[in-house]
């Protein structure tokens, strides 16, 4: 016997599946301009081994939000979700070097990229325990 999948996909469904898309995009090209720091020599703040640690970081995460991309393209919202929670957490992982150095910063210009360093996980890791406990990974 073969499976059928319904052809009537919600519209929740068509426009989850329409954000993990975008959002793995977005993950692509952030981990690539992580990895491109390093390659082109643009200035980083961090110092040495901080530079590789971003890099690092960035290539990892090109690579996971490629999988999440084909994730999603096969139609697998509750991996695509964990993939993109992962490239989440990758990138708040290539922020710990500047953060180390240079601290958070609240009442600054960078408030948006403390609230980034701050809200980043915690997104990542709510999604994550959505599409792994949930039985409808649309609210993930």
């Amino acid at each position: 016997m073969r499976s059928v999948e319904p052809q009537d996909r919600s519209l929740a469904e068509k426009a989850a599946r329409l954000l993990l898309v975008l959002s793995a995009a977005l993950q692509v090209y952030d981990g690539l301009t992580s990895v491109a720091y390093v390659a082109i020599g643009v200035s980083n703040p961090g110092s040495w081994p901080g530079r590789w640690v971003v890099a690092a970081a960035g290539a990892c995460q090109a690579v996971v939000a490629v999988a999440a991309l084909v994730l999603a393209a096969r139609r697998d919202l509750r991996g695509g979700t964990l993939a993109v929670a992962g490239c989440l957490m990758l990138g708040w992982l290539a922020t710990l070097p500047p953060v180390l150095e240079q601290g958070l910063d609240f009442r600054g210009d960078a408030k948006l990229s403390s609230a980034y360093f701050v809200g980043s996980p915690v997104f990542a890791i709510a999604a994550a325990a959505l599409a792994w406990r949930n039985p409808v990974p649309v609210l993930a």
